[in-house]
């Protein structure tokens, strides 16, 4: 008994011991950071198409093309932030990117019409550098060995986001109307803005990005389609475009496909909590993944094999879905996309980090964020159309289809070598 209590009190400290290490790291800001972009995202997520559909009249396809607005802007915008921030720092982009967050917030929650809506989701796609720049400055205070666990901090903000966003929003709307989740979603925004500047160090020191305009100057300048002609930067191009088309052919019209197949007669209301509350059970399962399976299956696996089997697990779950539209499949199946997002995703993007020099690390992770940006627009686009014209589930099943195709690619993967990341 004593030695159980002895053990358990061992396994305590060591516990808040971890924590506090964490709370005093820069990791805990940049955790902040992604973490506050995703609950915004969360708290709107079951609010936004039904908000816009039922305040300003807007169908399915204009939902699709709300989403989409946003992503075209981040596709013009994330290569040059992350070129930005490999000259001038991570910490001033992000606090830029978290204000372009905050405006557009504020300009969802008070719009007077469908027009604004579409003026918000661009302000925040010009400045949503949040998480490129974020898994740039993850990747520049970790070494290779601990860099996919490091970048997983990403993915435990998204879970954590998506645990505590979708159900709050759902209640706050309920309780206050549609428009209170978006003002409450920009006073979360402003507490990180304020923790990222009195907390969030700078990753890259003038030293180093003196080091690193040392070696620019020493060569001429790296393109992008430069970068791409890299053979594991292609190939890693192709899988982020796979699975960011096939997610967001799925995420847009999932609310109205819940609508009117799950919740077929339901008022909006109901809609919205359920919603909510499934996305809140999803979230669950990315926090866990991120805890407990991240680290030991990069160990045992490695990078390359968890990206093929996350994306196949999330086309499980979408043709499941699709094909046996019930509630209790949904809350069987759903967690799958979470988990398996949360293994593929840190480990793609450490193959990323791997991959490109030093020196541009910044650069390559901006590039591949706006390769995944044009997944995010012609997603939401084709899913919008096909939603209209076949039906609620026929973007699941296309989700589904370009998943298993985009595994197929993922085995034109190769070992990257590493070591010449850890010496800048």
């Amino acid at each position: 008994m004593d030695q159980t209590r002895m053990t358990s009190s061992s396994f305590s400290s060591d516990s808040l011991a971890r924590l506090q290490r964490f709370l005093r790291s820069p990791l805990f800001p940049i955790f902040m950071i992604v973490f506050v972009d995703v609950l915004g995202l969360g708290i709107t997520l079951p609010v936004l198409p039904l908000y816009a559909q039922n305040l300003f009249a807007a169908s399915a396809l204009q939902i699709s093309f709300l989403s989409s607005a946003y992503f075209v802007a981040q596709f013009l915008a994330a290569p040059r932030l992350g070129h930005l921030s490999d000259r001038i720092g991570r910490r001033p982009v992000l606090i830029l990117s978290q204000t372009g967050t905050l405006a557009a917030f504020l300009i969802s929650g008070a719009a007077p019409s469908l027009p604004f809506l579409f003026v918000a989701r661009v302000i925040d796609g010009v400045t949503g550098g949040n998480i490129s720049v974020a898994q740039a400055y993850l990747s520049d205070i970790t070494d290779a060995k601990n860099r996919a666990s490091g970048l997983g901090v990403v993915s435990a903000a998204f879970g954590t986001g998506f645990i505590i966003g979708p159900a709050l929003g759902a209640l706050i709307a309920a309780v206050w109307g549609p428009r209170a989740p978006f003002f409450l979603a920009a006073v979360v925004s402003v507490l990180t803005i304020t923790l990222s500047f009195f907390l969030l160090p700078e990753s890259l020191t003038p030293e180093r990005r003196q080091q690193d305009a040392a070696r620019r100057a020493g060569s001429a300048p790296v393109s992008n389609w430069a970068l791409l002609r890299q053979p594991t930067l292609a190939i890693i191009a192709v899988i982020a475009f796979g699975m960011q088309f096939a997610f967001f052919s799925f995420q847009p019209t999932y609310v109205l496909w819940a609508e009117q197949v799950l919740f077929p007669g339901r008022d909006t209301q109901f809609v919205q909590g359920a919603v909510g509350s499934i996305l809140t059970w999803v979230g669950v399962f990315g926090v866990m993944t991120q805890f407990w399976l991240v680290k030991p299956l990069v160990k045992r696996y490695g990078e390359k094999w968890l990206v093929g089997a996350g994306i196949l697990v999330r086309g499980v779950a979408w043709i499941s879905m699709a094909v046996f539209p019930l509630l209790a499949v949904v809350l069987v199946v759903a967690p799958l996309l979470s988990v398996g997002g949360g293994v593929a995703l840190p480990a793609l993007m450490a193959l990323v980090t791997y991959a490109a020099p030093p020196d541009q690390r910044g650069q390559a992770i901006g590039l591949i964020e706006s390769v995944q940006g044009v997944g995010r627009i012609l997603g939401p686009l084709v899913s919008g159309q096909l939603f209209e014209a076949f039906g609620p589930s026929t973007p699941l099943m296309l989700a589904a289809a370009i998943s298993l195709l985009t595994v197929i690619a993922s085995l034109g993967l190769r070992p990257v070598k590493v070591e010449h990341q850890e010496g800048g």
